[in-house]
């Protein structure tokens, strides 16, 4: 991690920063490929039924799938809108599943055709804001210590997410690009802005469990995991991917 990192709260010198010069997708296409599994993009499940001891996933293009095992660890609210998960949940478990809460935000990125001055005079890759709005921003090619045209990240507080999550696009959008130009009068003018709602951000309050999962069928198995298990930092997802693997070990074999 970078040294120059602004605003950064004091933790115990055994905590460590890391960066991802390719990006945080970049461990996960890593793992992908050492896995040699096939990969389907535009896929989203909207249900799952059981039959002869088989998972059926029926996308929203139309197409249905059926797997021997299913983990699910996308955020508890998204698995809950699933059809025909409701009958294999139970009771105890449905009611933790709904105590799962997460903070909004909103991440907006300023992207540039040419490296204005802006840019190098800045002494700062990353930095947290004490604003109502606003609060933190990163130069991503100056964090990851890169090379390349110039981006500029911004999220937005949790406070200011969960009070316009449901807020039109275009007039949020709006609202935070001119406060972004308050805070920093001197920004120049991007080429291009990309807006980003993020309803499910982190975890506040994750499921009550002895372990970062949820084992909710063994056969056909099925299992519930991610940060709504654990927490919503690297190590509580590295947690959460360890413990599905252990019962999936355990369960198949």
């Amino acid at each position: 991690m970078p040294e120059n990192v602004e605003g950064l709260r004091s933790l115990s010198s055994a905590v460590g920063h890391f960066i991802c010069p390719s990006g945080s997708g970049s461990l996960v296409k890593y793992f992908l490929k050492k896995a040699d599994c096939e990969i389907l993009f535009g896929h989203k499940v909207t249900k799952i039924t059981s039959s002869n001891e088989k998972w059926e996933t029926s996308c929203e293009n139309g197409t249905s799938h059926t797997f021997d095992a299913v983990v699910l660890t996308i955020p508890v609210p998204q698995i809950l809108q699933l059809d025909g998960l409701m009958p294999h949940l139970e009771s105890n478990h449905l009611e933790k599943l709904k105590a799962v809460k997460y903070c909004s935000r909103y991440a907006v990125g300023f992207f540039y055709d040419n490296e204005p001055t802006f840019f190098k005079d800045i002494p700062w890759c990353a930095k947290f804001i004490d604003d109502d709005i606003i609060r933190y921003c990163a130069i991503d090619v100056h964090k990851r210590k890169g090379t390349g045209l110039p981006s500029i990240v911004f999220h937005t507080s949790k406070e200011f997410g969960s009070s316009y999550i449901d807020e039109s696009a275009n007039v949020v959008q709006d609202l935070i690009v001119k406060h972004i130009e308050q805070l920093f009068p001197k920004i120049p003018k991007p080429t291009e802005i990309k807006f980003h709602k993020w309803r499910y951000s982190q975890v506040e309050q994750k499921y009550c469990g002895e372990q970062a999962c949820l084992v909710v069928s063994k056969k056909p198995l099925l299992i519930f995991g991610g940060d709504g298990f654990s927490n919503s930092n690297f190590e509580n997802c590295a947690l959460s991917a360890e413990n599905i693997t252990e019962k999936i070990v355990g369960l198949v074999s």
